[in-house]
């Protein structure tokens, strides 16, 4: 299986965001998150959607919209990953921050549905409802255009999405409570970090240095913040990674073991069993009833 990297929409300096075509095999991000709200609309290509705890087969037509720092993957079915396939998963999407409205947004009466519709996307939104067919044509639009057009009609497809097409919530306020409980910058920042590069070697030196303290001193500061240490948080991104992987049989265990930064299959089976209460092969037979 190929190495998969950390996805990152870049902008063009005279635009505020950038609206993608995508076209791959598969879809190719890892589990991640990113500081930027995502808007995505799925045109081909089947598998499973994860949004922070919630999970649904993923279907042709399924738009969400993902807040910022929101965990999420798009796994494509078994069938996509073969190398002679000739199938195609295409989906178009967006990333934005929160620039994408005028500083004073919050004072306008007109953009409050927008803004209401960003707060509770920190949940994941999914789209649906008769009204739904209407906004992923503007979506698919946006792809041609430019300039303060684009950014027009870019708006008024967040205000549709917020005032006339039907959205449920994947997840509860709890849970976002409960991701949302470290407020501090250093904790995010460390956090951040974590689920970028948790696929490749992280040492306690490059996290120490990424927030200008002692390798002791992050470890102290993270564990009094937190309740845990800085690695047994990277265990569970992984772990949450390989339990994702291990739904397409595909991939062996050691393909999974390495993509989730594992170089030692030994060590990944330890921490697997730790955090799951079973090995990953225990695990297939639980989940597929092998």
């Amino acid at each position: 299986m190929p190495k998969i990297t950390y996805e990152k929409v870049t902008k063009t300096k005279d635009a505020s965001f950038t609206v993608i075509d995508y076209y791959n095999p598969f879809f190719a991000a890892p589990l991640h998150i990113h500081p930027e709200y995502e808007l995505i609309l799925f045109e081909e290509g089947t598998g499973t959607m994860f949004v922070g705890n919630f999970s649904k087969p993923l279907e042709q037509g399924d738009m969400l919209l993902v807040g910022p720092n929101l965990t999420h993957l798009w796994l494509s079915s078994e069938c996509y990953y073969k190398p002679d396939t000739t199938l195609l998963s295409h989906s178009v999407y967006c990333q934005f921050d929160d620039t994408i409205l005028p500083d004073f947004q919050n004072q306008i009466a007109e953009v409050k549905p927008i803004h209401h519709l960003l707060h509770e996307s920190s949940k994941g939104l999914l789209f649906h409802g008769d009204k739904l067919k209407e906004a992923q044509e503007k979506f698919r639009e946006l792809i041609h255009q430019t300039g303060f057009e684009k950014w027009m009609n870019f708006c008024i497809l967040l205000y549709k999405l917020a005032d006339e097409v039907d959205y449920i919530c994947l997840n509860s306020e709890e849970y976002v409570s409960g991701i949302s409980k470290q407020n501090d910058p250093c904790i995010k920042n460390i956090h951040q970090y974590l689920m970028q590069h948790y696929q490749h070697n992280i040492s306690l030196s490059d996290i120490a240095d990424l927030v200008h303290m002692n390798p002791s001193s992050v470890c102290r500061y993270y564990k009094a913040n937190t309740g845990r240490s800085i690695f047994d948080y990277l265990a569970e991104i992984r772990i949450s990674y390989a339990t994702k992987l291990l739904q397409n049989r595909h991939i062996s265990i050691c393909e999974i073991a390495y993509d989730c930064g594992y170089n030692s299959i030994s060590h990944f089976n330890h921490q697997f069993k730790k955090i799951t209460g079973c090995s990953p092969k225990e695990y297939l037979k639980k989940t597929f009833l092998l």
